[in-house]
């Protein structure tokens, strides 16, 4: 920490205009300057990485919906900062369920994706015996319950992302059943058009 307290005052006003959610900060998120991004999106992490209450100061400043969009639309280096900001706060967020249902409600199914993407990858570099520590967070925090309550969604759409996140990134979770065959691809490798059954898809438990 910076001993002068003409630096640590500024630092502590500039975090607080962004916890407190004011429009001019939480743009940051969205600035062409890749590095302003990048440090929002580390001051955020270190934030959410706190109690609670700072966690739901960082969801009352509505400054989870851009850190979403970043998942979605930012390079692989930005991706995986804001992976740590969302990550430490469903880590933090445990023993506050509301929060937790905010978050995946916010970060959805092609977010969690994203999320898991970045995990792979950070396996992969790391070797062998290395794990995926995102796939590792999703269980830890009950993500699982949701992703197995979304199985059988009559939305094909959602069936589809299910499969996919679950074959990718928990293929020892759960088995299809065999009684219900899993879609079809076509020469592409894209899902061939399937009907819902009746009352959604579902999964055999094991």
């Amino acid at each position: 920490m910076h001993s002068s307290t003409s630096v640590q005052m500024p630092a502590l006003c500039s975090i607080g205009n962004i916890v407190t959610g004011d429009d001019l900060q939480t743009q940051l998120l969205s600035s062409p300057k890749e590095g302003i991004r990048k440090e929002v999106c580390w001051t955020i992490s270190n934030i959410t990485t706190g109690s609670p209450p700072q966690i739901q100061a960082v969801i009352d400043a509505n400054i989870i919906p851009p850190l979403i969009n970043i998942l979605s639309n930012a390079d692989f280096k930005m991706r995986k900062e804001a992976c740590w900001a969302i990550s430490n706060a469903m880590s933090g967020g445990l023993h506050k369920p509301a929060q937790i249902r905010y978050l995946v409600s916010q970060v959805a199914l092609d977010g969690l994706d994203n999320i898991l993407k970045v995990g792979e990858m950070d396996k992969q570099a790391g070797g062998p015996r290395s794990v995926n520590q995102y796939a590792l967070y999703v269980e830890e925090v009950g993500g699982m319950i949701t992703i197995h309550n979304l199985q059988s969604h009559d939305n094909l759409e959602i069936y589809k992302n299910v499969f996919n996140i679950m074959d990718k990134y928990f293929p020892d979770e759960e088995e299809v059943d065999a009684a219900i065959s899993a879609p079809s691809l076509d020469a592409t490798g894209t899902f061939a058009d399937v009907t819902a059954p009746q009352g959604g898809f579902s999964f055999g438990q094991q």
